[in-house]
Formats: C-alpha cells, structure tokens, sequence
C-alpha cells in the first residue's frame, strides 16, 4: 500500500477510472449479446418490427461505443472496428 498521499489519490483515481471503464464495457457487451439474439430471430421471422428493434438496438449500441471513445475506455480504431463488425451482421442478414 501507498504511503505518500499522492500515490494514495491515485490509487483511489485508478479504482473509479477501473470501476467506470468495467461498466462501459460490459454495458456494451450486454447491448451486443441482445443484438445477436434479435438478429437470429430475425432470421427465422423476417419480421418488419424485429428489423425495427434491430435498428434501435444498432443505434444504442453505436452511441455507447462512441462514448466510451470519447472516455479513452477505447481506442477509436477499436470503437470503428466494432461499429464496422455490428453493421456487417445486419447487412449479411438483409432487409425484410
């Protein structure tokens, strides 16, 4: 354990940066994990409203990619890969 107060900051400073950057990420975990599951839904349906969630779904999880860029909890080149990866399913898949 620290003893100069300094150290003792950061310490405490690293604990809330790890504490946020762990909800940021499973938060988008989460969000792509659902993603996934409507996506093969869709497959099976080819549902118009399944579709619409997807592209809810895809709008939320864009959004909170993109702010954990801003927040350096991602490199953008990470942030823009999965943002690339997320899109290519749904275009695999097609419209209904």
């Amino acid at each position: 354990m620290a003893n100069i107060k300094s150290a003792k900051k950061r310490v405490r400073i690293g604990e809330r940066n790890r504490k946020m950057n762990r909800f940021y990420k499973s938060n988008i975990k989460t969000l792509v994990k659902k993603y996934r599951l409507s996506i093969k839904t869709f497959e099976t349906t080819r549902d118009v409203e399944t579709y619409e969630t997807l592209q809810t779904l895809i709008s939320k999880i864009y959004s909170k990619i993109d702010k954990a860029a801003k927040k350096k909890v991602f490199h953008l080149r990470k942030a823009a890969r999965q943002k690339s990866r997320i899109s290519n399913v749904l275009k695999k898949v097609g419209k209904p």
